[in-house]
């Protein structure tokens, strides 16, 4: 994805600096404990039983949920389901995406590899495949749901500022897109590995014509050189059922795919039963 640079809504002359540069700024002063300038939300999936309440959210986030179909904020839609295909350097095979409040996932592929969390840890079963973090990572925990129900669920988020664009865009004819962009420190789990699978630092992309998340970012800093960046863009949405889900997703490693989920089909209703994310 290209470099971004950065414009205030109604501001006359422009703030700019590469997105990279920026996160790498932002990661060393964000804070993993409460602190000025963050906001620490309640427990809203546990207090309200499974289910997300607008109120356990930052206003964006609120209205991107509501946008997407109010899924994980009411009992007959607590659930989405993703089928399609996964690509990735072992090639093409049909998998599915599950996602249920208050924060339960899994991916399969067939009978053959089952990724999941029950609320507590991440099990797995069939043959792992050797990008099990990565699959973990951008199918999974950086999922829109995903993020919204981890924001629900408690730490520390903060608004990084809104009208990032690419810098690749013609600067005096630039129609989009632009994004408003949000930090997120969740806060810390039992059984569950600091740096790995909703236990990261993220940097969240809002597409500003929607307000649907177009990307979730990683960023890991690195004693001897320039951070690490690994992106998960959420592209082509659609709506199915009544429901807007991204048609595809792609994840980049150092500005390079090495994953990517093409949805087939894309459905939403009641939670299932807990047992169907113990593979």
């Amino acid at each position: 994805m290209p470099d971004l640079i950065c414009r205030r809504h109604g501001a006359k002359s422009s703030t700019r600096g590469t997105m990279p540069a920026l996160i790498a700024v932002v990661l060393a002063l964000l804070p993993v404990s409460g602190g000025a300038q963050t906001t620490t939300p309640s427990s809203g999936a546990t207090s309200t039983g499974s289910l997300i309440s607008y109120w356990n959210l930052p206003d964006n986030f609120a209205s991107t949920l509501q946008k997407m179909g109010g899924r994980m904020m009411d009992a007959s839609v607590a659930q989405i389901a993703l089928t399609g295909t996964t690509t990735d350097s072992n090639g093409s095979r049909a998998a599915q995406i599950l996602i249920q409040a208050p924060g339960l996932m899994s991916y399969t592929e067939g009978t053959n590899v089952a990724l999941a969390f029950d609320g507590t840890q991440f099990n797995t079963s069939g043959q792992v495949p050797s990008n099990q973090e990565a699959i973990l990572e951008s199918f999974l925990a950086h999922f829109p749901d995903s993020v919204c129900l981890q924001l629900a669920s408690g730490g520390i988020w903060r608004r990084l500022g809104s009208h990032f664009k690419t810098v690749a865009g013609n600067p005096t004819n630039y129609t989009g897109p632009y994004w408003t962009v949000w930090a997120y420190s969740p806060a810390v789990r039992a059984g569950l590995t600091a740096g790995k699978a909703l236990q990261q630092s993220l940097y969240i992309a809002l597409d500003e014509s929607n307000w649907l998340i177009a990307e979730v970012r990683v960023v890991t800093k690195s004693a001897s050189g320039p951070p690490t960046v690994v992106e998960t863009q959420f592209n082509n949405w659609v709506q199915q059922n009544g429901q807007w889900c991204p048609g595809q997703i792609v994840r980049l490693e150092g500005g390079k795919q090495t994953l990517s989920f093409q949805t087939a089909q894309c459905t939403a209703g009641p939670a299932a039963a807990a047992a169907t994310f113990k593979p």
